[in-house]
């Protein structure tokens, strides 16, 4: 195989999970060109990534910026096929481990003749994968299992990962001795989730970075989402930022506002543990081989853990994150220490 396209429509921690397929094709076929197409809102997540020869970036219209017409966002999107029926794909890989219909109609578009995904009943997916097809019981084993379509080979399943230049990491650590100069330890907590029920009440989260800063040598940096992560009418989480600070009321508590994934990604690599929900930032996290206290809400452990890196779930059997005590929180960041 010569040219490879992979389709990941989904959002950030999706396409973490999809990292290890990607570099499994690479390894299956060296030589091959793969080709990634994947929307606006996760594309930080593949910057820099040695295995992927280009990536093309479309944008939902619900995403579209304020200055943009929904007629110019298809314009854009009408360009980019026009570009990928160029390429003349071996392959396309609709890499959402269930049905997807708008994925499979994307692949159409790009050109591609041999299809393969989740089994929608229809004969455009010339390898269609059943339930009992998909390998494994995590979102990157169901992902990862679309390989064995391609090769014969035992690939062994890689780490998902993320890629940082020496220049993200250089700015970041020059941010961090503006912040909290001479700190040995750096422990992130990142408090952010669009999901109510994995969302842990503010005051205790304040405890707990109480409790750690108890500590002389060690600081905290304080991460949220940003105003506009999830769309352009997002308001973000700083004024809950803001407050979390002031009821931490401590010099070595710093606020880390991030614009970009890119941002948060390189600011995490200076942590020693990540504090968090699952999302996104807990996939971002476990791309760096952090260790991660994590909260899950009502989301399966066994599809949707970090596939790497050291952590500890925690999770009520109310499934609301709410219910989870300070003292089991504090006892599990002990036991990561």
């Amino acid at each position: 195989m010569k040219n490879i396209l992979i389709i990941r429509r989904d959002n950030i921690g999706d396409l973490v999970c999809t990292t290890p397929l990607i570099e499994g094709v690479k390894i299956a076929y060296p030589e091959a060109k793969v080709y990634l197409l994947i929307n606006k809102v996760s594309q930080d997540v593949v910057k820099n990534n040695p295995n992927i020869e280009k990536v093309f970036v479309y944008k939902k219209a619900k995403h579209k910026a304020k200055n943009e017409t929904t007629l110019g966002v298809y314009f854009e999107r009408l360009m980019i096929f026009l570009q990928l029926r160029k390429i003349k794909f071996d392959a396309a890989i609709l890499a959402n481990p269930v049905p997807c219909k708008y994925s499979l109609r994307l692949a159409k578009m790009a050109g591609a003749k041999h299809i393969i995904g989740a089994d929608l009943g229809k004969p455009e997916i010339t390898h269609a994968f059943r339930k009992e097809d998909f390998h494994g019981k995590h979102q990157v084993e169901y992902a990862f299992s679309y390989l064995s379509a391609i090769t014969d080979k035992t690939i062994p399943i890689p780490p998902v990962r993320v890629y940082l230049s020496e220049d993200e990491r250089q700015a970041a650590a020059q941010r961090l001795n503006v912040l909290l100069p001479e700190s040995s330890h750096i422990y992130a907590v990142h408090f952010s989730n669009r999901r109510e029920k994995s969302t842990w009440p503010l005051e205790r989260y304040a405890e707990i970075i109480r409790r750690l800063t108890a500590d002389p040598q060690t600081s905290v940096l304080i991460f949220w989402s940003p105003q506009g992560a999830l769309a352009p009418d997002d308001i973000g989480d700083q004024k809950r930022a803001e407050l979390l600070l002031k009821q931490c009321q401590n010099g070595r508590v710093a606020l880390y506002p991030t614009t970009s994934v890119r941002e948060l990604l390189a600011a995490f690599d200076l942590c020693d543990l990540v504090l968090c929900s699952d999302g996104g930032q807990m996939h971002l996290a476990a791309a760096l081989n952090k260790n991660q206290v994590v909260f899950f809400g009502e989301t399966s452990q066994e599809e949707w853990h970090p596939w790497s890196g050291k952590y500890q779930i925690l999770q009520a059997e109310s499934g609301d994150c709410s219910d989870i005590p300070i003292e089991e929180v504090w006892h599990s960041i002990e036991g990561m220490k």
